[in-house]
């Protein structure tokens, strides 16, 4: 047995010193380290590796939350390694469940990586106690592409002059400055990708500056949202996490211009739009019928919480479909409105769709696939199907997943009054859906 092992270790050591260094940053540091076991040739290989991930694989969870008593051992576990590693680190991850970012120590680990020459760069803390401040060291950096922080306070010192190469940040659990969007966030020129989760705080109103940026992934409360200068932004999602209120009187005091919103969204190809900014859009006193600025590129359109039957939200679904003249896939979601008694519902969708001041004959020339999810069937749905079905004449599909109440009743008056319907293209199918069917609904 001992010399087949020796055989096996030898054969994986004759692999060319690159390759073993690229198989082993695959593994998190325990992992690695216990490659030394091998054979004498393995001994010090792991301590090259460039990139070091310190997971739940190196410390189980703790049973108990925040700052455990057992936190500074497994610190001084990662000082150990870090003694032993020899080269650079362009990887740095810790994500040790239960590590709360309140331990003393953490300040010493912070000094020691900004002088590394770290590229990418993951801090998970995680407990319930307060969150920590980052330790000033971190935002000299300067050579940092990839920052991932999560519950800690994002606050740099009044010196910082950013990360000149950062072109990935996700934040999630923060305390951000109140002027970051509008102040810090220019101090990453690069910055291609912002990821915003659920947990962030110390905005209200959100001003963009970030000339590179391409992807806004905003998942947190927002209700005013301005883009001062984002040129190539093309995919943004601006969704809430939670349960909103569907008074559009809520958001009376904080409106933004509809117009200009999008206006400065010129490279503007993927948008999803979530409830809040959607209500925040339909409360103004105007909802333009269509944009004096077309969105030329915008092609996949998704409104995840919509109620159809209510006039300020149709019309600014309305307005950004006459807008987009290549829109290519629509996505809705119906939600039901606990707010409104029936008496309340007012307009008709198509009504809107056809009125005789929106220019254009055929309105959705590029559209190639209409989905709507958590359908109730109800007559606004079917208007809706109905005008795709007679004004896209590239339509590939319509796909309808139905609540997972509606009684089969609805259903079948549903699908027999979309039979009887006129299609423009040849091409196009109803695909009725059940959950099953259905990834990601």
């Amino acid at each position: 047995m001992k010399r087949l092992c020796e055989t096996n270790a030898s054969r994986i050591g004759g692999l060319p010193a690159e390759v073993i260094r690229r198989l082993l940053t695959f593994l998190p540091v325990k992992e690695a380290s216990r490659t030394s076991l091998l054979s004498r040739e393995w001994r010090h290989r792991w301590r090259s590796i460039p990139q070091l991930v310190f997971d739940d694989s190196f410390a189980p969870a703790p049973e108990k939350g925040d700052c455990s008593p057992d936190d500074g051992k497994f610190l001084m576990h990662i000082y150990e390694a870090l003694l032993l590693h020899e080269g650079p680190i362009t990887k740095f991850e810790l994500a040790i469940p239960g590590l709360g970012r309140c331990h003393p120590k953490l300040d010493l680990l912070m000094l020691y990586l900004s002088s590394k020459g770290v590229q990418e760069l993951t801090l998970l803390f995680s407990g319930t106690g307060r969150c920590g401040r980052l330790h000033s060291a971190l935002f000299s950096a300067i050579h940092l592409k990839r920052l991932t922080l999560q519950r800690c306070r994002f606050t740099p010192p009044s010196g910082f002059e950013g990360f000149p190469k950062l072109t990935h940040l996700q934040l999630a659990n923060l305390w951000l400055p109140l002027n970051f969007f509008e102040h810090v966030l220019p101090k990453f020129p690069l910055l291609e990708e912002l990821r915003v989760l659920p947990g962030c705080y110390g905005y209200k109103e959100l001003a963009f500056v970030a000339p590179s940026l391409k992807v806004l992934s905003f998942h947190s409360t927002l209700w005013k949202l301005c883009f001062k200068h984002t040129p190539v932004l093309s995919v943004v999602s601006v969704l809430d996490p939670g349960l909103c209120n569907y008074a559009e009187d809520n958001f009376a005091d904080d409106v933004p211009d509809m117009v200009r919103l999008f206006e400065s969204l010129p490279a503007l190809q993927h948008l999803n739009l979530g409830v809040e900014l959607l209500l925040s859009l339909a409360a103004a006193p105007h909802v333009p019928c269509q944009l004096p600025t077309s969105l030329r590129n915008l092609k996949f359109l998704e409104i995840p919480r919509l109620l159809l039957d209510r006039l300020p939200q149709a019309q600014v679904l309305v307005c950004l479909i006459m807008s987009s003249p290549n829109l290519e896939t629509l996505t809705i979601r119906i939600d039901d409105d606990s707010y409104h008694p029936p008496s309340e519902v007012i307009a008709n969708l198509v009504e809107l769709l056809e009125a005789e001041d929106h220019p254009g004959v055929c309105r959705l020339q590029h559209l190639k696939e209409l989905n709507i999810r958590d359908s109730r069937g109800t007559q606004v749905e079917l208007d809706l199907v109905r005008f795709v079905l007679a004004t896209a004449p590239l339509l590939h599909s319509i796909s309808v997943l139905p609540l997972k109440e509606l009684s089969s009743k609805k259903v079948v008056r549903f699908l027999k009054e979309v039979t009887l319907y006129k299609r423009i293209s040849k091409e196009a199918e109803l695909k009725y859906l059940w959950d099953d069917e259905v990834d990601n609904s």
